[in-house]
């Protein structure tokens, strides 16, 4: 991922909506760690808010980076036509980094929060704390 270039800039390529997508992500993830070792179900519900909250950052961070991509393109002093097709894609480049910092949030925090699941519910244990109606 960081073949040729160093986390900074890949934090830099993603503009100012890193910060938040970076914050909820590893709190998201902490909280999830968190009830994967001591499983509690207000804990479950606070990580899928977080959840739900970081990918709505992420969306957000996303959208904004290819607005100002789009908005970039709007001066054709800025962006000439021999070089429209290349600052194209590298603006479009940029503007997924925080889809790809987020999706390793969105993917550990429900991996985790499926180990507290698991063991909050003594699943595969043959015990079940559910009761049946």
């Amino acid at each position: 991922m960081f073949a040729t270039g160093s986390f900074g800039e890949f934090m830099r390529e993603g503009g100012w909506g890193m910060w938040p997508v970076m914050l909820i992500g590893l709190v998201a993830l902490a909280s999830s760690t968190r009830y994967a070792i001591r499983p509690e179900r207000l804990c479950l519900r606070f990580v899928a808010v977080l959840w739900l909250t970081l990918l709505a950052a992420v969306i957000h961070a996303t959208v904004t980076d290819l607005a100002a991509v789009f908005r970039y393109f709007e001066d054709p002093v800025r962006a000439p036509t021999s070089e429209m097709a290349r600052t194209l894609l590298i603006g479009l480049k940029e503007s997924t980094r925080p889809a790809a910092l987020g999706g390793i949030f969105l993917t550990l925090v429900p991996l985790l929060a499926a180990v507290g699941v698991y063991r909050e519910y003594g699943l595969g244990s043959g015990k079940t704390t559910a009761t049946s109606s």
